[in-house]
């Protein structure tokens, strides 16, 4: 597991870095506003573009993860084609909701922000196919190059054609965001040519799981949505409350708070393959000695990453404008919020790769919901602050209701009940640090 956790982590702190340089790029470049309203259409395309996969991208990678491990190929490639299909069919129905989404912030009503609608609903399949994409190269066991679309040449390429743009003078809020789409493009070109290395197109394809891909699927698409609403919809509430300049803030507050939970969320991608096999094979002291692991490095991780967030989110969020100065208590709240993922550990990957789709989507659909009705209240009586105290409480409260049903479904422990400091788990997790950083025969380390 630490193996992929690194490979992981090294991933998504190229892609942060990325995404980090390219919104202070655009911060320094745009006014407020016109970045709000691109910050706004990347959290949109990231909530409706994963949607349209109809929840097979959960699917492939519980199923894929063990169809690699008995060579069962054909119903990869047959889950596959699936989930690619699913994608065009339902995105039509995702630009609807794209649509209503920027009609909230007046953002249909100027030519710059129609365009920057259409570009949007141009991303969903691209998006869309990126993350099914994602997790069938996860399932391979091949998660640098799983990830290396969407942490890597996602914010690269956006980064380089817009200062490309700025250069020349031509840099806008519409062709900022014809920049995404011509990065997601590429991510499609390169997934599909990976995939097909990997997995010859040519080999057989079956559809005979079928049901069984369905019956994964279909509730987790609900829990994927609910999910989405927790993990961006504040976004969507604040800029239909407070503007496209407080969504501004607001969305630049809420990235760097993201980066607490960086390694949280890199050991659970590393994880989840692992848990749907070893729950195959009910493997229970295996899944709790992983969560403990996974457990124990979400706390060494998180921890010293929110100290300097908080001591430090002053001068950070300087580098992208004085206006953004003023998201400080912002991001310390959001900060306050993370901390409790971190604390909790891992859970969630054990509730989205096992049978627990029905609770997830329970507690996902309740945190939902309450996060929408405290995001609201808070943004009407306390701004942009409010929102983020009414996500902090919905974050912590989700952690603790997901410990307490993975407890009660199927007696394993995440966090610090996990057994994260008993000397067979930290005996377990030095040994796999040695084992990496030894020199191998061939001389170098690895």
């Amino acid at each position: 597991m630490l193996k992929v956790t690194v490979i992981v982590t090294a991933m998504k702190v190229t892609g942060t870095v990325g995404w980090v340089v390219y919104s202070i790029l655009l911060a320094r470049l745009l006014d407020l506003e016109a970045y709000g309203l691109v910050m706004y259409a990347v959290t949109v395309m990231a909530i409706a573009g994963p949607l349209t996969c109809l929840g097979y991208n959960s699917a492939m990678l519980k199923f894929g993860s063990v169809a690699r491990q008995t060579g069962e190929i054909a119903g990869f490639l047959g889950l596959l084609a699936l989930g690619r299909r699913t994608i065009l069919v339902a995105t039509p129905v995702a630009a609807a909701a794209v649509l209503a989404a920027f009609a909230l912030t007046a953002g249909l009503d100027s030519t710059a922000g129609r365009l920057v609608a259409l570009f949007t609903i141009a991303g969903l399949p691209l998006f869309g196919l990126m993350i099914l994409h994602r997790e069938a190269l996860r399932a391979l066991d091949h998660p640098a190059w799983g990830l290396f679309g969407f942490n890597v040449l996602r914010p690269l390429v956006p980064t380089v054609a817009s200062l490309a743009l700025a250069a020349a003078g031509l840099l806008d809020v519409v062709t900022a965001t014809g920049c995404i789409l011509a990065g997601l493009l590429l991510v499609a070109v390169v997934d599909f040519h990976r995939i097909a290395a990997f997995v010859p197109a040519t080999a057989e394809r079956s559809e005979a799981d079928r049901p069984a891909w369905r019956a994964v699927a279909r509730p987790m698409w609900l829990t994927e949505a609910m999910n989405n609403v927790v993990a961006r919809g504040d976004v969507l509430v604040v800029g239909a409350l407070l503007g496209l300049e407080a969504t501004a803030i607001y969305v630049t507050a809420q990235r760097l708070a993201w980066l607490v939970g960086f390694v949280l969320d890199a050991a659970r991608m590393g994880l989840e393959p692992e848990i749907a096999r070893g729950f195959a094979r009910r493997d229970w002291a295996g899944l709790q000695r992983r969560l403990a692991v996974g457990s124990l490095i979400s706390l060494l991780t998180g921890v010293p990453v929110a100290l300097v967030l908080v001591f430090g989110g002053g001068a950070i969020l300087d580098l992208f404008g004085p206006a953004f100065r003023d998201g400080w208590p912002v991001l310390a709240i959001l900060v306050a919020g993370q901390l409790g993922n971190v604390v909790v550990g891992p859970i969630s990957a054990v509730m989205r790769m096992t049978d627990m789709q029905r609770a997830t989507t329970v507690v996902l659909g309740a945190s939902a919901a309450a996060q929408c009705i405290a995001v609201a209240a808070g943004a009407v009586f306390l701004g942009v602050e409010g929102a983020a105290m009414g996500v902090a409480a919905v974050m912590v409260a989700t952690g603790l209701a997901q410990l307490v049903r993975v407890r009660r479904h199927l007696g394993l422990r995440a966090g610090p009940g996990s057994g994260m400091l008993s000397r067979p788990v930290l005996t377990a997790l030095w040994q796999d640090l040695r084992a990496h950083l030894a020199p191998s025969p061939a001389g170098p380390p690895r």
